[in-house]
């Protein structure tokens, strides 16, 4: 697992789609989740071996209410 070294972790929204690399559009894997606790994320990594983004994904209660 490379580590985004020096630079912050990215922010993303969940939704419904599997999680795809914002640079390289490779599939994610989740290497993390805490989709259990009050935080509701899971941390993500990038499949493609050359690019190895890391990021978090977080789920948004204003975005879901306005579903329900």
């Amino acid at each position: 697992m490379k580590l985004n070294a020096g630079k912050p972790i990215e922010i993303f929204l969940m939704n419904d789609q599997p999680f795809t690399c914002p640079y390289c559009g490779a599939r994610c894997l989740e290497i993390g989740n805490f989709y259990h606790t009050n935080a509701k994320a899971l941390i993500e990594e990038c499949m493609n071996t050359e690019c190895g983004f890391i990021c978090y994904e977080e789920e948004n209660e204003y975005y879901l209410k306005l579903w329900r």
